[in-house]
């Protein structure tokens, strides 16, 4: 079973500190290889844009709402 991120984490990579958007992205590696499965092979570009939509949410994230 997959362990959370530490929220300490989650607010960093927000702030855009490098170390921490390189922790989440370590951590949703294998999640993000699977989703970019084409026909059995991973699709290179496909596996980027979702990088690239993870790390766009990361710099959009914000603590200040009530849910």
């Amino acid at each position: 079973m997959s362990q959370l991120l530490p929220y300490e984490t989650i607010v960093k990579a927000s702030e855009g500190d490098p170390e921490a958007v390189a922790a989440v992205l370590s951590h949703y590696a294998g999640y993000i290889r699977a989703c970019s499965k084409m026909d059995g092979h991973i699709n290179v570009e496909m596996q980027e844009h979702i990088i690239q939509k993870l790390i766009e949410s990361l710099f959009k994230f914000r603590f200040d709402r009530d849910n």
